[in-house]
């Protein structure tokens, strides 16, 4: 990936919008890179050069890589950032930016092929959405049960997703669509079902062509088209019919608790949403709900069910054809090995990778002038 910084200016726009979000002043910023705040002051207005290794210093205090600073952004990146305030912008929308770049240059790398499903109607109503859901499951060669595999299944509809533990518990995931693909973060400290239903949530912006989702917690901003995809979320992992006879086959009438904690194990939700699902379905009632809200499974219930509880998107976790995308360039010499395990964020170590592909001879000769 060629640089692109065309000014000092650019630069030092770039750095004054890292310092703001990471709530230094410039007598601050200054300290911690051990220069004078004037001099602070003239890179980030373009008048004065940073060295490599000044660079480097305020990389790292600001913590972001050093090719944020000087690399262009996607169009969607900067569309998602000027959405949100400086002030808000968390070290997770760093890592998101991160991630992108890393998958925008697996692409000029021609590591990675573009790939797409076609994609459902616009959303109108939460029948439309779980139309939506069943067409995309048709599409993607999911039978009627529980999906799981979650990581390829997106990946081979374009959607390159990582699950990393964001720090934040309060956090839920996000999501940029790049030209080629789209890339969702979601975040690894939170439950198996929450992440699921994060990932499903980010796949739905990617499906319904938005540029990006602006929030990180699902939910937040509560809009129609959010409640909506959230439905075709419930109905893609939790499918009309096949909840219905699962329902049946474990006598959820008599014994909805039972039957509740059983089918949010199968299909891989949460207590609340798999409550709220069969509420919608009416297969519980308001009240229903409400109790079992208060009476959530315990260890000992699963135990006593028989039940083991899958632990998908544990962290770290990198979509799959990105991590053989990756080792394929770092076998072919693209992709150096510090780099590569940059790229696969904690999945392995450089001791891990395997041999690098022997470079032909007369490929060394032509590349050398050997001759």
């Amino acid at each position: 990936m060629a640089l692109t910084l065309t000014t000092w200016s650019d630069l030092g726009a770039r750095l004054a919008e890292a310092r703001k979000s990471s709530r230094l002043s410039q007598a601050e910023l200054a300290a911690a890179i051990d220069l004078e705040r004037t001099a602070v002051t003239k890179i980030e207005a373009g008048e004065r050069k940073l060295d490599s290794l000044e660079l480097a210093r305020v990389a790292r205090v600001l913590k972001r890589p050093i090719d944020w600073f000087v690399l262009p952004s996607p169009p969607a990146v900067v569309s998602r950032r000027r959405s949100r305030e400086a002030i808000d912008e968390s070290q997770a929308d760093v890592l998101l930016e991160s991630l992108a770049r890393d998958v925008e240059q697996l692409f000029e790398l021609g590591l990675l092929q573009r790939r797409e499903v076609a994609r459902p109607a616009a959303l109108e109503d939460v029948e439309s959405a779980e139309g939506a859901a069943s067409k995309i499951r048709v599409a993607l060669g999911v039978g009627p049960g529980p999906v799981w595999d979650l990581l390829s299944l997106v990946e081979n509809a374009g959607l390159h997703s990582f699950s990393i533990d964001l720090q934040d518990e309060s956090l839920d995931g996000s999501y940029i669509r790049l030209d080629s693909a789209g890339v969702a973060l979601v975040n690894g400290a939170k439950q198996a079902g929450r992440r699921r239903f994060t990932l499903v949530h980010e796949f739905g912006h990617h499906l319904f062509a938005d540029d990006y989702s602006p929030e990180w917690i699902v939910g937040t901003v509560g809009d129609e088209r959010e409640r909506l995809i959230n439905a075709f979320v419930i109905h893609f992992l939790m499918p009309r019919e096949a909840v219905l006879s699962r329902w049946q086959e474990l006598d959820g009438r008599r014994a909805p608790r039972l039957a509740a904690i059983a089918l949010g194990a199968e299909f891989g939700v949460s207590w609340t949403a798999v409550l709220g699902h069969l509420c919608n379905l009416e297969l519980i009632d308001a009240r229903t709900r409400e109790r079992l809200e208060r009476d959530r499974p315990t260890k000992a219930d699963y135990l006593e069910g028989g039940i083991v509880l899958r632990e998908e998107l544990a962290p770290p976790a990198v979509a799959p054809r990105f991590a053989q995308a990756v080792v394929r360039g770092y076998k072919r010499h693209k992709v150096s090995a510090r780099r590569a395990v940059e790229l696969l964020r904690g999945t392995l170590s450089a001791a891990d990778l395997p041999p690098e592909d022997k470079v032909p001879r007369e490929s060394m000769r032509a590349q050398f002038d050997l001759d």
